[in-house]
């Protein structure tokens, strides 16, 4: 055959024929993964690298699971395409069939997850004869869940195979001294849950949740991820984890433990169809679920569950799943070019020559749930977009980085050991279905700044049964939120189970079961309100009222004197002056006491004069109107005698009390700050804001303040 002919599938089916006729003919190196072996059409020596894919394809009573018949197809796209040098879609594999000598072929084998059942599969396959019909492993895909891939890449590590998983997510398979060749194309549930936690607690403000879990390896891990992401993105968000353990009744267990901790968010980690419904179904008989009140989350073990089903209109199922969210590292979706690329060769496959070739790889039971022929490959939908799986572009890249690896680490005599075929994996990287792949080099899970996470939003959708005319409803999952380089955006809204986009809150206080906890926090809330509220009423008032007072202060500025300013009496505390005061003639008097004033002052000066009632004054004295040896204002604007408001003058001009200054200018109204009695100076000062309210025929009108000097309106006086 012409490896560059596109033949869909074609170079396994050759491949695989080539190996079994020549059985007698193939060598292994000690050491080495691959089988060699001459080519009869060719005379070449062909490097063939066996690759197993584990999956679950069964399930309890061999109940069959669609998801892994499309995953195993999607292993099985990329070794051909690998063979056969196919970039179209992955772009780094064009002409890849002439840089590199090893080529392809797969065999897929059934966990049935059952970790027994599963290693007693590896350990036979690991035990085969070099040359055997039988072919030996060259590295392991799979397996799909942590509960079977840490048992068996422990296995496989100690014989010097690698296994790559697209579907393993537990953060205990990085453990190295354990799972030395173990790698994977998905982030681990401690990189899973940090998008998680950040969806929940800063795009839907939840603060507490349970977390139901499978108490398996991959819940536990799951869990604990949840737990420590929560410790270090979200301190302030409290969760309760709920253990759910395999026997009848459990999952009735696991909802009334839900059911005591008051809270209305939940996040579920489970498996397979049946567990999810009787957790659902327990959930609604006590109002726990369909209620309007509770939303309810799953984790990427959710994948599948609704797709292609039906339910009653008006069920318990049907009211329960209704607002439901499933949050997931995703491999892409439609609109994506890589995915879609993918998604067409894919549906390529669906022809009978391919479709007959998947058939005799599929594992095969005779059992009534299973069938004598392998399920789902006559189905319509099989291989049809949307894809059931969100993981088969995952194990498709496994495949792809599995191969690449192989190629850049053979050597030229065709030796590849399995230390050597991980290394090159683990420190290579290439750009997949998925986006970028590339590797933790020690521990060869994949790095989560790679990776794109989604929110999807199950909604129903109403239906009639073609057979019966029946109401029924569907659900419909729509990608609400995505998750890219590090932040989260909203694509639409996310619709709850009260079919509203309004957040629901997180808990609900039954007051027959409050602690003291609840109810302090119900009490200190209002009251950290209250003061809150207090504090601003006050700041309010008090801002007015010294927003109101500054109306009544007068600057300096604003009061023009004659030249010399012209003294009109004497109060008890000083004289008193005359000047203008924005076109009003105003008197100026000095209203506190100087803190040292001398008894001798006090004698000399008259009484206060400050206020007139009805035409008689308190003034026993009024001096005249004179100049008292003030001289004029010279070109510089500054006094050669200052006028002392503390009711003396010197005759050379200098004052018995120091000078402030201005820009270099005396003024008349200069004033010493530490005169005055602090206490005496409030005082006044309340005095004068009272004073400056009044308004009376017999009464001056206080017009203003300055420091300690009052103005009042002349005409009045």
């Amino acid at each position: 055959m012409s490896e560059s002919e596109p033949s869909i599938l074609q170079s396994l089916r050759y491949y695989d024929n080539l190996r079994l006729n020549v059985t007698g003919n193939v060598t292994r190196s000690v050491e080495s993964n691959v089988d060699v072996f001459q080519d009869p059409e060719t005379g070449g020596d062909v490097v063939l690298c066996h690759l197993s894919a584990l999956f679950p394809f069964t399930f309890g009573d061999f109940a069959p699971w669609e998801l892994t018949f499309l995953d195993a197809s999607a292993v099985i796209l990329a070794a051909h395409q690998l063979n056969v040098g196919d970039g179209s879609v992955v772009p780094i594999l064009n002409g890849l069939n002439d840089r590199c000598k090893v080529r392809f072929t797969t065999e897929l084998t059934d966990t049935q997850f059952n970790v027994g059942y599963a290693l007693n599969q590896v350990v036979n396959q690991i035990g085969r004869k070099v040359g055997a019909p039988d072919r030996l492993p060259c590295a392991f895909v799979g397996a799909y869940g942590s509960a079977i891939s840490i048992p068996t890449s422990i296995v496989t590590g100690l014989f010097g195979y690698p296994q790559v998983s697209g579907g393993s997510t537990s953060s205990d398979l990085e453990d190295t001294s354990q799972h030395g060749l173990f790698g994977r194309t998905i982030p681990s549930d401690a990189d899973n849950s940090i998008p998680i936690i950040l969806y929940l607690r800063e795009v839907l403000q939840v603060t507490k949740m349970a977390v139901i879990h499978v108490n398996d390896p991959y819940g536990n891990a799951f869990n604990l991820g949840l737990r420590n992401a929560a410790r270090e993105y979200a301190p302030d968000m409290k969760l309760i984890p709920i253990p759910l353990n395999e026997g009848e009744g459990a999952e009735k267990i696991a909802i009334e433990t839900f059911k005591e901790t008051g809270y209305l968010y939940v996040f579920c980690l489970a498996f397979q169809t049946d567990m999810h419904d009787n957790l659902m179904t327990e959930a609604y008989k006590m109002g726990l679920a369909g209620n309007g009140k509770h939303t309810w989350f799953f984790g990427d073990s959710f994948s599948g569950t609704l797709d292609g089903r039906s339910f009653e209109k008006g069920s318990a199922l049907d009211k329960a799943y209704h607002g439901a969210g499933m949050i997931e590292v995703t491999s892409g979706f439609p609109g994506f070019p890589a995915y879609d690329r993918f998604t067409t060769a894919l549906g390529t496959l669906k022809n009978p020559e391919d479709l007959q070739y998947l058939g005799s790889l599929f594992p095969k039971y005779d059992h009534p749930n299973y069938g004598s022929d392998p399920p789902f490959i006559d189905s319509e939908e099989f291989l049809s977009t949307p894809l059931v799986s969100n993981y088969a572009p995952f194990f498709y890249d496994a495949t792809i980085a599995l191969g690449l690896a192989a190629c850049s680490a053979v050597s030229s005599d065709g030796f590849l050991d399995g230390h050597t075929h991980f290394r090159y994996l683990a420190e290579g990287s290439f750009t997949g279905v998925s986006g970028k792949v590339s590797f933790d080099a020690k521990t060869g899970t994949r790095n989560i700044d790679t990776a794109i996470y989604q929110v999807r939003n199950f909604r129903r959708s109403n239906v009639v049964d073609p057979e019966t005319g029946e109401a029924t409803v569907e659900f419909i999952p729509y990608v609400t939120d995505i998750f890219e380089d590090g932040n989260w955006s909203e694509v639409r809204d996310f619709i709850f189970n009260d079919d509203t986009a309004n957040l629901p809150p997180d808990y609900e206080i039954d007051p027959a079961k409050a602690g003291p906890e609840d109810w302090t926090g119900r009490i200190l809330l209002p009251v950290a309100v209250a003061v809150v509220a207090l504090i601003v009423i006050l700041f309010f008032f008090g801002r007015r009222r010294r927003q109101s007072g500054t109306f009544w202060y007068v600057k300096e500025g604003e009061l023009t004197f004659s030249d010399p300013p012209e003294i009109i009496g004497r109060g008890t505390f000083g004289l008193i002056l005359k000047a203008e005061y924005r076109g009003t003639e105003v008197a100026i008097k000095r209203a506190v006491p100087p803190r040292r004033q001398q008894k001798k002052d006090q004698e000399k000066q008259g009484s206060d004069n400050s206020i007139t009632v009805c035409g008689s004054t308190e003034s026993q004295e009024q001096p005249k109107k004179e100049n008292l040896g003030l001289q004029s204002v010279n070109d510089n604007g500054i006094l050669v005698r200052r006028l002392s408001m503390a009711g003396s003058v010197e005759a050379n001009g200098s004052s018995s009390e120091p000078e402030s200054k201005k820009n270099g200018r005396k003024s008349p109204l200069s004033i010493r700050s530490e005169e005055v009695s602090r206490k005496q100076l409030r005082k006044t000062i309340k005095e004068m804001r009272a004073l400056s309210k009044l308004r009376h025929s017999c009464i001056a009108t206080v017009m203003g303040k300055f420091t300690t000097l009052l103005i009042q309106s002349l005409g009045e006086l």
